[in-house]
């Protein structure tokens, strides 16, 4: 596994451990960077069951370079079984994804890399508009292979969101030949980073130029194009482009947009930065909000409306000025997730997915869905006008799990490399149209 952060040992060594027990694998190794070593050390201290073997890279010198080829060849020959077959976790920040991934698939080598994909730099600086033809190209050579390439994203084995929503959905557009008119999705991460913080922070790196786009929004474009593709695979006939614009909000803005009392019990309200400074375009975004339709190319009909919102800058449970040891949720993140599908006049589909905060501890995160339906019973005898279910007890890193439980046993067929250039297209647009605010991009559907 390359990068052994605490999310790696806390929420997958459980899943390596029972892979290896049932013979799927036979061991683990760490590759990480030497200015990690103290807590890298510290996590396998811990852990129940220890690596074959740990290398430790130097770091760049330049913090938007990844590390170069001939170091990874070198690492990954050094932790490899001789005469057997190797698997690649890439669990590194996102700028490195790129050059373990090219390795990997350019060597043959199963790999599965974290969520999003890539986050091209090139002349120092986030280039969004090389995300597509360097995901086109890797997804080629990795097409002449026979290794397998799979992403880790939250929805692709989701309890509510895949196995639940976008199953029932298909169902109904087959069923009733209807398709995809409306579709809005918010997601509200909750996050709280001290103004200072996005200039020290590594772990989630505003400062080299990417934000929330290329972090945890990535998991709900993902789901997001899932449904919309839905118009695809009903009409496959219909050629359709999707038109999508998009403003943000940056940390430069944040010292406007919080409560001034409050933000000074951190010492933390006033301008860090004036505003002919060039951290509007230094830092990456905090938040997304957009609009969209989806388009018959052929006609120029609009097919379905709706809007994504992917905002940081939302209720948290942050009470303290110093980022806490020792705990996961040093920011204070808490979730909600709001979507609504709709089937023009005969149904729709809500589902609002928060998170609940359980006792004293930032780390103490429950979570809890409600899935809501109308449709119209008048001509659909088989359907309710209202239906409701809850769901308690809820937590999103099962379908995380359980993506990494396939991809050890061999059997991962859901996120495939490939089946995400959709959602890496989505993103770019996305992320360039914020760049420029209100810039309209398109991508193919």
């Amino acid at each position: 596994m390359v990068g052994f952060d605490e999310i790696v040992a806390n929420k997958y060594l459980p899943c390596i451990r029972d892979a290896i027990k049932s013979g799927h694998i036979d061991s683990y190794s760490i590759i990480d960077l030497e200015s990690q070593r103290s807590e890298i050390d510290r996590r396998i201290q811990a852990a129940g069951i220890k690596p074959r073997g740990v290398v430790y890279l130097p770091n760049s010198g330049d913090r938007v370079q990844g590390t170069p080829r001939e170091l990874i060849a070198a690492a990954i020959q050094r932790l490899r079984v001789p005469g057997a077959p190797t698997k690649v976790y890439i669990a590194t920040e996102v700028r490195a994804h790129e050059a373990y991934l090219r390795f990997c698939v350019q060597n043959h080598i199963d790999s599965l890399v974290e969520k999003p994909v890539l986050a091209p730099v090139v002349d120092s600086r986030f280039k969004p508009s090389y995300i597509t033809k360097t995901m086109e190209e890797l997804i080629g050579v990795a097409a002449d292979s026979s290794a397998q390439h799979s992403v880790m994203t939250l929805s692709r084995y989701h309890q509510i969101y895949n196995q639940r929503v976008i199953a029932s959905l298909r169902d109904r557009m087959e069923r009733w030949e209807a398709p995809l008119t409306s579709f809005h999705l918010r997601a509200a991460g909750g996050v709280w980073n001290l103004q200072r913080e996005f200039e020290s922070r590594d772990d989630h790196p505003y400062k080299y130029g990417y934000g929330m786009m290329m972090h945890g929004a990535y998991h709900y474009v993902d789901l997001a194009t899932q449904i919309l593709s839905l118009n695809a695979e009903v009409f496959p006939e219909r050629q359709l482009r999707l038109e999508v614009s998009a403003f943000g909000a940056f940390p430069i803005d944040q010292h406007q947009r919080v409560s001034q009392p409050i933000a000074g019990r951190f010492q933390d309200d006033g301008a860090r930065w004036s505003a002919d400074s060039d951290a509007s375009f230094r830092f990456g975004e905090t938040d997304v909000t957009s609009a969209f339709r989806l388009v018959d190319a052929a006609t120029g009909r609009t097919i379905s409306l709706g809007t994504l919102s992917f905002e940081q800058t939302t209720p948290s449970i942050r009470n303290w000025g110093e980022l806490p040891e020792g705990v996961y949720n040093v920011n204070g993140r808490t979730s909600s997730v709001d979507l609504e599908a709709q089937l023009s006049t005969l149904f729709s589909t809500h589902v609002h997915c928060y998170d609940i905060p359980r006792g004293v501890s930032a780390d103490g995160i429950d979570a809890f869905a409600r899935v809501t339906t109308r449709a119209n019973a008048a001509l659909l005898p088989d359907e309710q006008y209202v239906s409701e279910e809850s769901f308690d007890g809820l937590f999103h890193s099962d379908s995380n799990r359980q993506l990494m439980e396939h991809w050890l046993r061999g059997s991962e067929n859901r996120s495939s490399l490939a089946s995400h250039l959709r959602p890496m297209q989505v993103t770019e647009a996305l992320a360039s149209s914020v760049l420029t605010p209100g810039h309209l991009a398109t991508v193919p559907f």
